[in-house]
């Protein structure tokens, strides 16, 4: 082999056996050969492995290809899958959007809109160009000042805020009302990254709020404010005026003899009387003033930073002037007159309370010193006032209590004298001040409502007193009951009547009801109901105070009445008064020509008596035949009467107030233990009649 180049391989393996390629030997040759057959044989070897090395790499990737095959379909199918839902969800959302009244928004750190749902133009009827601006209030955007206020703390304060509402003035000059709620967004590193939130149009809800509101604060009549939104005005008066160190003036208007109108023309008349009246008194006061119907026929007035006396005064007269107009009602022309009282903040008070109680006792100070005036506050007005607050509680009290009684005044023949009727006269047994005298209740009930419910005392308290006479073995008498026009007119008067004879189990021919003509021709058509009403219950019906009223014979002849009482101020002036006697004749001729009785009242002199008879009048009552007498001393005149004496003339103490008569002898309620008298019985019949009223 010598001079021959070998591969660089076998010249390796030589080297590995540590021969020279310059070897000839055969020894040489054949270690060479084992030398070159091993390296042969570890080659196999390694590439034998290196081959099962890449089959096993091989089949490693391939199934860690496979795998990662797998979990990317199934990937893809996740993401599918969310894609799919996503879609529904959006889908869902944008159709439950489409039929919402909300919508939604989003703005970002610097509170610009950066997304506002379509349902936004729809809702306000334009399409405001609000992506990239914020909230401006302003000429466009309007709220309430507490309600903006707390808005931009909740965004300064990066706070949830809810139902915040403010109105968008569109181009057309139409406001759309909104509420919205929004929370904040935040990053996860707690960065805030702006609000979202979602939106309503309220303008309806609002307008209704609005209507319920103006409902609740202003009278349905005059469409002026109530009395609930005067005291919160006038709340707020007082505020100004202690934060100003200003002042200001309440003038409470009550109208004159408003009664008067309601009964005469009927209520519908008045209600357009008030009406009016009402929108006169806006008319013609200053814009700053602030007027309201209080109830019924009181008004009150607010003048705004006016407390001098003459600049008020001024004003209340042409509050006057203004009352004073004639008014068209009821197809004809009239002329209503107030009584005004004036409260003056701070000097009369320095608060709501205090200063309407002031003006109210001046208005009343005004009307006793003959009406149609204003009077300022005084402490005697005050005195006065606080004084029928106490009686007005007093008197409820008495109602729930039923601290009345009934005394009586005989009514007599003409002729003979004797004794055929008694009016029984309703008396306020007090449990500290004994009895108290109608004059000084009846007036407040009426004002203050109460007189219904004392006529209702007295009607019980008149059956229970026959159903006691029966018992006690004195045949009970008819008992006529002066109804007041406003019992009259409630509704539940037959219904009252009814019960109180059946609990005493007293007859309709046993009662009489005496109505006035001021009463029946407040609502004439619903007059004639009840009194056929009546006369179904079998109830007598008498017309009182006759003359004083409408006095109209078409009336008359339609009222199923049967008895006509002539007011004592035609009986006062006989026989003197050539016009007296006249009226008297004529009332007697007239009633009688309608089969009705007469009976005469205020009958204080023999001549009154003299002349009354000669003109045929039927009966006659008055301090000449006796006064009002508690039921024992009644029973024991009657005693005398039966037994053939002359009746006398009931002498004893007794007062005269404002017209009204009455015995100051002590006595005890009307009640079924009422003394009895052996033997002694009124006379059958209505000839007996017992009448209870409230104004004597």
């Amino acid at each position: 082999m010598r001079g021959q180049v070998l591969h660089p391989l076998l010249l390796r393996q030589l080297r590995r056996a540590g021969l020279s390629a310059d070897v000839d030997d055969a020894v040489a040759f054949g270690e060479l050969l084992k030398h070159v057959s091993r390296a042969y044989a570890e080659h196999d070897q390694e590439r034998t492995l290196l081959e099962r090395s890449q089959d096993l790499a091989s089949q490693e990737m391939v199934a860690l290809n496979d795998a990662l095959r797998a979990e990317r379909d199934a990937l893809e199918q996740r993401v599918l899958d969310r894609t799919a839902a996503l879609e529904v969800s959006q889908s869902r959302l944008s159709s439950l959007l489409s039929l919402s009244a909300d919508w939604i928004w989003e703005q970002d750190a610097e509170l610009r809109f950066t997304y506002v749902s379509e349902e936004f133009s729809t809702a306000v009827g334009f399409a405001p160009r609000l992506i990239g601006k914020r909230h401006e209030f302003g000429a466009t955007i309007e709220a309430d000042g507490e309600a903006q206020a707390e808005y931009e703390r909740s965004v300064a304060e990066r706070r949830p805020y809810r139902d915040f509402t403010y109105a968008i003035v569109r181009p057309d000059g139409v406001k759309r009302w909104i509420r919205a709620s929004g929370e904040p967004v935040f990053d996860a590193d707690a960065v805030f990254r702006g609000y979202r939130g979602v939106g309503r149009d309220v303008t309806e809800i609002i307008a209704a709020h609005q209507v319920v509101k103006q409902m609740a604060q202003l009278d349905h009549l005059t469409g002026l404010p109530n009395r609930r939104l005067f005291l919160i005005e006038l709340d707020r008066a007082i505020a100004r005026a202690h934060r100003d160190g200003s002042g200001f003036s309440v003038c409470f208007v009550d109208l004159d003899r408003f009664k008067h109108v309601n009964d005469t023309l009927g209520h519908l008349a008045g209600d357009q009387l008030l009406a009016t009246l009402g929108k006169r008194l806006r008319a013609d006061l200053r814009a700053t003033d602030l007027v309201a119907r209080m109830g019924g026929d009181e008004f009150v007035v607010l003048l705004e930073g006016t407390t001098d006396p003459a600049d008020v005064s001024r004003l209340a007269g042409v509050l006057l002037g203004t009352v004073n107009q004639v008014l068209h009602v009821a197809g004809r022309d009239m002329q209503v007159s107030a009584s005004i009282g004036i409260a003056r903040y701070p000097d009369d008070g320095i608060d709501a309370t205090t200063l309407l109680s002031h003006a109210d006792s001046a208005m009343y100070e005004a009307k006793a010193a003959g009406k149609n005036r204003f009077h300022f506050h005084t402490e005697v007005a005050a005195r006065e006032a606080a004084r029928q607050f106490e009686l007005e509680a007093q008197l409820r009290l008495a109602i729930a209590r039923e601290e009345f009684e009934l005394h009586y005044q005989p009514k007599l023949g003409v002729d003979d004298r004797a004794v055929t009727a008694v009016e029984a006269l309703v008396r306020w047994r007090h449990p500290n001040r004994g009895l108290v005298m109608p004059g000084e209740f009846i007036a407040l009930a009426e004002d203050r409502g109460l007189i219904v419910a004392i006529g209702r005392l007295v009607i019980k308290m008149a059956c229970r007193q026959i159903a006691a006479w029966r018992r006690q073995g004195i045949e009970p008498p008819c008992v006529a009951i002066n109804v007041s026009a406003k019992q009259f007119a409630d509704d539940v008067l037959l219904a009252d009547l009814t019960a109180a004879m059946t609990e005493s189990s007293v007859g309709g021919g046993e009662l009489v009801v005496e109505l006035t003509e001021t009463a029946l021709m407040a609502d004439p058509e619903r007059a004639t109901g009840v009194l056929e009403a009546l006369r179904r219950l079998g109830v007598r019906i008498a017309i009182d105070d006759f003359g004083t009223g409408y006095s109209s014979l078409s009336y008359l002849k339609r009222f199923p009445a049967d008895e006509v009482k002539i007011d004592r101020s035609f009986v006062d002036g006989l026989p003197e008064d050539p016009d007296d006697l006249a009226i008297t004749q004529a009332v007697i001729a007239m009633a009688h020509s309608l089969g009705m009785k007469v009976v005469a009242e205020g009958v204080e002199t023999e001549a009154q008596r003299s002349a009354l008879a000669a003109m045929g009048c039927d009966q006659m009552q008055g301090y000449l035949l006796g006064r009002p007498m508690p039921v024992e001393d009644l029973v024991g005149r009657l005693s005398k009467a039966v037994h053939g004496a002359v009746a006398p003339v009931l002498d004893g103490p007794s007062v005269h107030v404002d017209g009204v008569a009455a015995t100051s002898v002590g006595s005890t309620p009307v009640s079924l233990g009422s003394p009895t008298c052996e033997g002694v019985h009124m006379p059958a019949g209505c000839a007996s009649q017992a009448s209870a009223s409230f104004t004597q």
